[in-house]
């Protein structure tokens, strides 16, 4: 009886202990795997609140960018094609005489400071952008000097204006000597760059020719004189197109403060 009552207590303990080892080990791992997901679930929650915020913030986003595509598409709008280089100019040079400054010294460069390739919003078409130096010194009233600068602003055209140095005439009372860089800046599109490579490819063909044949066996100064009575000039902002035009016909290259002072004496001479 002893021996049965032991056996069956035996029993029962066995299934006890293997029934708590069973229940410890299994939800034991349960529950590291209950932690896990409840981990999991809380950076998805977490990364699922991010994406809502980025998702209130697209209309933003969207907004924002537009106003940028129409501020560069604007921009692009304003800024000329190398054709109107000559317009520029002469709208700048026209804009100080009215605002009643001398000029003293006007002086474009003919080679492009630097360059940048752009693509247009509108017709995804790549823009070749060029900067153009400007050398500008005169003499004026800082207040007339303003007006220009305001002027300026409002232009239909893109220009920039750098360098700015002030200083008193000390031959007029009054009167400030001020100098500065302006920056001209001109597009041309993926088109027009192949079309002017052609073209210069054939002008350094035909020039080639012309000087074998030796066509232009002229001095620089015969050809300047020419090209200034040619062209019609009647300011210093003529330069531009002077250079041009000597450049096209004879495939000279002129040095610019040469056409720069024969222009002065002959302006001088009118």
């Amino acid at each position: 009886m002893d021996k049965q009552k032991n056996l069956f207590i035996g029993t029962i303990t066995f299934i006890i202990l293997s029934c708590g080892g069973w229940y410890f080990m299994y939800f034991s791992e349960l529950n590291k795997s209950l932690e896990v997901m409840n981990n999991n679930y809380k950076q998805l929650q977490n990364e699922k609140n991010k994406y809502s915020q980025l998702k209130n913030k697209f209309p933003e986003i969207e907004k924002e960018w537009k106003g940028l595509k129409e501020e560069l598409t604007t921009l692009i709008n304003k800024i000329p094609t190398d054709s109107q280089f000559d317009d520029v100019s002469k709208m700048l040079f026209s804009l100080l005489e009215k605002n009643k400054l001398a000029i003293d010294n006007f002086n474009p460069s003919l080679a492009p400071l630097d360059e940048k390739q752009i693509i247009s919003p509108e017709t995804q078409e790549m823009i070749l952008v060029e900067k153009y130096p400007i050398d500008v010194e005169l003499r004026g009233s800082f207040i007339n000097f303003g007006n220009f600068l305001d002027q300026l602003a409002f232009s239909n055209y893109y220009l920039t204006i750098s360098n700015i140095q002030i200083s008193q005439n000390q031959y007029s009372e009054g009167e400030q000597k001020i100098s500065f860089i302006s920056y001209i800046y001109t597009k041309n599109s993926s088109n027009d760059i192949s079309l002017n490579q052609n073209n210069q490819s054939y002008a350094s063909t035909s020039s080639k020719v012309q000087n074998n044949s030796g066509l232009t066996d002229q001095s620089e100064e015969d050809l300047i004189t020419e090209a200034i009575q040619t062209t019609g000039a009647t300011s210093l902002v003529d330069i531009v197109k002077i250079i041009k035009h000597i450049k096209d016909n004879s495939g000279k290259d002129i040095d610019e403060n040469l056409v720069l002072s024969l222009l002065q004496k002959r302006l001088k001479n009118l």
